[in-house]
């Protein structure tokens, strides 16, 4: 490929792989700052956490869904049928950000003890998810608006809003986690309040972006109204996939917290704590996955296929440079990142071991990951992307659940047994790319394959 292929997808992929980073470091330093607190509060924060995993996978498919067809009729220029796709997925995703709020609010216990039977785990959990419940919606305004400007290459905006969003979460966090400068130590709840502070000031920013400086989406509360019935079946024809595929995907992860939840609580904390820095690191990896997407899909949307098929061959090689350097990465900062936490001699041995496995499986999951949810989905094939993606992790829960209550065997090993899931996707991704079924050109007057 030229060298410019690789300036446009540099300058695509660093703002949304940082802004990844940061956006996901503004839940994990709620479970950083909160370490010291014990266990059970660590414990509590970090499996509300996994609420937010999948709410976010769930925002995150729909929006992404959308962006398939979005990055394909910037392609092509056609703006207005942008707009119509953006209107219909704003107004989808906000409703499911306000069925969560509600859901939390009524019943936050009662989702928690699907996780863990540990009473105390639960009642610190409830109380942090009545707490951060309305930064759901926030969440879900703000995301879904940053992944359609992505796909028209606008990505400076994320990463702004980002750091000025982590930069409040920490204040916040500090002053209320531990009662700084007059206000009371409230814990666990200060951290949510920090969380819902941040949130809050993403949302502010990005309609202020649109209302004032945006040229191009020229969004307005107006366009709302906007809708188009063949362009909601295409949208349900390939965004739907992405979206149950990605909410599929999330909870199978959700379960395997679940299987490892009910192995004890020294298995929960030790879980909990590799699995932020784990996620931490994917979300590198899933801003590859999206810069990718972007490209190929405005590839496949001009007409270019052999462009988009050269891209793709270029893009794995870019892929497996990056899981090598991050499965080290986990490695090399596991001992210093421990030290955040105040964890019994038998938790940080597990959590040793845990590290160890969330290394292996990064390694892998940092190629197959960006090829399902990067080229696959820029291409417009997203029924086999979808297939793959949640099809082996299915597969493989009721072998995690005989290895956890049959075999009792060690939770890092069956934590590997679950997780083996990605390296069959994979290879399953590098067979799928050698040929062109994966190229579709998916907007309203232009909807075959190549």
């Amino acid at each position: 490929m030229e060298k410019s292929f690789y300036k446009k997808l540099l300058s695509i992929a660093l703002p949304i792989t940082v802004q990844n980073m940061i956006s996901y470091s503004v839940n994990m330093m709620d479970t950083l700052m909160i370490g010291s607190l014990g266990e059970n509060v660590l414990s509590a924060a970090a499996l509300a956490g996994q609420i937010f995993f999948m709410f976010s996978l769930l925002i995150g498919g729909i929006a992404s869904g959308a962006s398939v067809l979005a990055s394909q009729y910037y392609g092509k220029g056609d703006m207005k049928n942008l707009r119509i796709v953006a209107s219909m997925t704003l107004k989808i995703a906000a409703g499911i950000g306000m069925a969560f709020v509600l859901v939390l609010l009524a019943v936050p216990g009662g989702i928690l003890r699907l996780f863990t039977p540990e009473t105390e785990v639960v009642k610190l959990g409830a109380s942090y998810l009545r707490t951060i419940a309305f930064s759901y919606l926030f969440y879900a305004v703000t995301t879904t608006f940053l992944i359609l400007l992505r796909s028209m290459q606008d990505v400076a905006l994320s990463l702004r809003i980002y750091v000025i969003s982590l930069v409040i979460n920490v204040i916040g966090n500090y002053i209320f986690i531990f009662g700084k400068f007059g206000a009371p130590k409230m814990g666990i709840v200060g951290a949510a309040i920090g969380t819902i502070l941040a949130r809050g000031t993403e949302v502010v920013l990005v309609l202020m972006y649109l209302g004032y400086k945006e040229k191009t989406l020229k969004f307005r509360p107006v366009m709302l109204k906007l809708h188009d019935q063949k362009i909601l079946k295409n949208l349900i024809k390939y965004g739907l996939p992405v979206t149950v595929g990605e909410f599929l995907w999330g909870l199978g992860v959700t379960v395997h917290s679940v299987i490892l939840g009910h192995m004890g609580a020294v298995a929960v904390a030790a879980n909990s704590i590799c699995n932020v820095l784990h996620q931490f690191v994917l979300s590198f990896v899933q801003g590859l996955g999206s810069s990718s997407a972007v490209v190929i899909g405005n590839f496949v949307g001009a007409g270019k296929y052999d462009y988009a098929k050269k891209a793709s061959h270029a893009l794995v090689k870019l892929f497996i440079v990056c899981a090598i350097l991050t499965a080290v990465f986990m490695l090399a900062v596991s001992e210093p990142f421990f030290r955040f936490y105040d964890l019994t001699d038998g938790t940080l041995a597990l959590a040793r071991r845990f590290m160890l496995t969330y290394a292996v499986i990064t390694m892998f999951r940092a190629v197959a990951s960006p090829i399902i949810v990067g080229i696959f989905w820029g291409g417009g094939d997203t029924i086999f992307a979808t297939k793959v993606d949640m099809g082996f992790l299915w597969a493989l829960v009721p072998f995690g659940v005989m290895a956890a209550f049959v075999l009792h065997l060690d939770p890092a090993l069956v934590l590997l047994i679950l997780r083996l899931e990605s390296p069959i996707k994979m290879v399953v991704a590098l067979y799928h790319l050698r040929g062109t079924k994966w190229i579709k050109s998916i907007t309203r007057d232009a909807e075959t394959a190549v």
